[in-house]
């Protein structure tokens, strides 16, 4: 698998983890030690390098905007919940995250269906 392919993934991946609150919730009951929220803002950070060259090779433009968008939202949601300390239980349930995972299906969305149609 080049780098390309693995950080398309990785984002891939994380992008399904947001955009689906009961994975969330069964991720953050079979590991209660860790802060599901927190991991995923930080899964995002350490995945979306637009400036990376290998992110220029694994993303179309139309799929770099797309993750644009979606890191747009993930600004405000993550500005917004970092300082509130709420467990994912009761997150999930915040209209932040439901923005969060709503943006997140739809940018899911839009690349599988670029990939699908190439």
């Amino acid at each position: 698998m080049t780098r390309s392919s693995l950080l398309r993934a990785h984002i891939e991946d994380t992008l399904a983890l947001i955009a689906d609150g009961e994975a969330q919730l069964r991720h953050q009951a079979a590991v209660p030690c860790v802060d599901v929220a927190t991991e995923l803002f930080l899964q995002w950070e350490d995945w979306y390098r637009p400036n990376d060259e290998a992110f220029a090779r694994a993303f179309a433009p139309a799929d770099a905007a797309t993750l644009r968008a979606f890191h747009d939202v993930f600004l405000t949601v993550r500005s917004h919940c970092m300082h509130r300390a709420l467990p994912i239980a009761e997150l999930v349930q915040t209209t932040a995250w439901k923005r969060y995972s709503g943006a997140a299906r739809t940018a899911l969305g839009m690349l599988r269906s670029a990939l699908a149609a190439a």
